[in-house]
């Protein structure tokens, strides 16, 4: 049953984080990408905190647990996400999450060769077919290319990388930490090594943006992260780095449903097709875990 319940909080994670490229690209033009990332933390922080003290902390502490929370912090919503929310910026959302979601094929193979997590067929099967899904769905076979895009495009590839090591590193922490204290330290120790860079290199001019940080900070901190990183580390503590990060591409799908009815407009056939291919892979890469488990 555990198991089951793992999948359904990997989907709520994916829709609350969906809803992350349509408001940084739309509320987040004039804001540099530290300057996001930090509030938003600073948000999801305000959460967790108060609820750590409610739930206690169940956790064993030592160096090693609290040096690999810390450094998937700094690599993954740290590095990631702020690359990550530049090359939004410069080659838009459905672009930037196509190249960004190939970190399901990097957590996968470094789950594999450090973690020693079972490289099953249906793990493999289900990966390219939920990322097939993504490319599937977004795609833009019109779109022109410009020099930018190329600054873009290896942000993305930054991202998918850094993704990749810090689920890894992840479930290397989960052995020793309870989900909620994990978010808190991983949040914790980016958002103090991102200040000190935020305040030299981007000088934000808050007042200017208090509404729109205000905004990003509420639907993309407090949401996404708050309550969408405590649940993905519940999911990598339950069944894994790989399967759970094949469900995570879930997300891609889900932001372009979430601009397209926003906008307005209508959700084409590719759209469909493409989150179908990715409800499958999740399915097939779920289905042996859950056999093994009730067996």
């Amino acid at each position: 049953m555990l198991i089951m319940w793992s999948y359904v909080y990997v989907v709520i994670t994916a829709t609350l984080w969906s809803l992350n490229p349509a408001i940084i690209q739309k509320f987040g033009k004039n804001l540099k990408p530290m300057t996001i990332t930090v509030f938003r933390a600073f948000a999801a922080l305000a959460l967790l905190i108060p609820l750590a003290f409610v739930n206690g902390i169940h956790s064993n502490f030592n160096l090693y647990a609290i040096s690999v929370a810390v450094a998937s912090g700094i690599i993954g919503p740290g590095i990631g996400d702020t690359v990550y929310t530049r090359s939004i910026q410069l080659i838009g959302g459905s672009l930037a999450a196509i190249i960004s979601y190939t970190y399901i094929f990097v957590a996968q193979i470094l789950a594999f060769l450090i973690l020693r997590e079972s490289i099953e067929i249906s793990i493999v099967v289900g990966g390219i077919l939920a990322f097939l899904g993504i490319v599937v769905a977004l795609y833009d076979r019109d779109r022109g290319f410009s020099k930018t895009d190329l600054a873009g495009v290896l942000y993305t590839v930054i991202t998918a990388i850094t993704w990749g090591i810090a689920a890894t590193l992840i479930k290397l922490a989960t052995v020793y930490l309870d989900p909620l204290t994990l978010a808190i330290i991983r949040l914790s120790s980016m958002s103090i090594a991102l200040s000190i860079f935020m305040l030299i290199f981007e000088k934000p001019r808050i007042r200017r943006e208090v509404k729109n940080i205000a905004l990003i900070s509420i639907t993309t901190g407090i949401l996404s992260w708050g309550v969408g990183l405590y649940l993905f580390h519940y999911s990598i503590a339950l069944v894994g780095v790989s399967r759970t990060v094949i469900a995570i591409a879930l997300t891609p799908i889900l932001s372009q449903a979430i601009v397209k009815l926003v906008t307005k407009e209508r959700i084409g056939v590719r759209n469909i097709i493409g989150a179908i291919l990715v409800a499958i892979g999740i399915l097939i890469s779920s289905i042996p875990s859950l056999v093994y488990r009730t067996t």
